[in-house]
């Protein structure tokens, strides 16, 4: 595979993996062109499975970009939200709706603890297999299969509080329903 038709290939998954790693389109942008020019500059020649190789250079490069990050970003983000209008009530239809209108999947993504996440994007993001997810995060399979299993959980549970939040905040009678 010569060096355009790897970046033509992977460019997309190695781009989205790393924007719900950084969830940072500028930081996200900044580590795929490293990732690539990482991967273009070495020897491809023994490698088995270039995607799993590339995002194991996309994981390292993340985790470089996130331990030189400042609190700059939670700040922000803090600022931001508390500028906001509270929310009314809404049924769980709603709630869930907002959850995938509004980017709020990207802070219940956010709020798993990293391993996790990084599994679950590699699995389900980069659509790299089991076995190519283990070798990405250089880990046993069954390690792999617990993380991405143990933060399903997780997103599910977070996902689950975050809808039913709106029943906590109404007037404190019961749901007729």
């Amino acid at each position: 595979m010569d060096d355009k038709e790897l970046f033509e290939t992977h460019k997309e998954a190695v781009y989205h993996y790393c924007l719900y790693m950084l969830r940072s389109r500028a930081d996200a942008e900044d580590v795929c062109q490293e990732v690539f020019v990482k991967a273009l500059i070495a020897d491809r020649s023994g490698i088995e499975y270039v995607k799993a190789w590339l995002m194991k250079i996309a994981a390292n490069e993340c985790h470089s970009m996130l331990r030189r990050r400042t609190n700059g970003e939670i700040k922000e983000k803090r600022a931001f939200w508390l500028g906001m209008p509270l929310r009314s009530p809404q049924s769980v239809e709603q709630a869930y709706e907002r959850l995938e209108t509004s980017g709020e999947f990207e802070e219940l993504l956010g709020r798993l603890k990293p391993k996790l996440r990084e599994a679950l994007l590699l699995y389900y993001m980069a659509d790299l297999s089991t076995n190519e997810t283990a070798d990405a995060l250089g880990v046993p399979i069954g390690t792999a299969k617990s993380r991405i299993s143990r933060g399903l959980k997780s997103l599910k549970k977070f996902a689950e509080k975050e809808s039913a939040m709106p029943e906590k905040e109404g007037d404190g009678r019961a749901s007729s329903y």
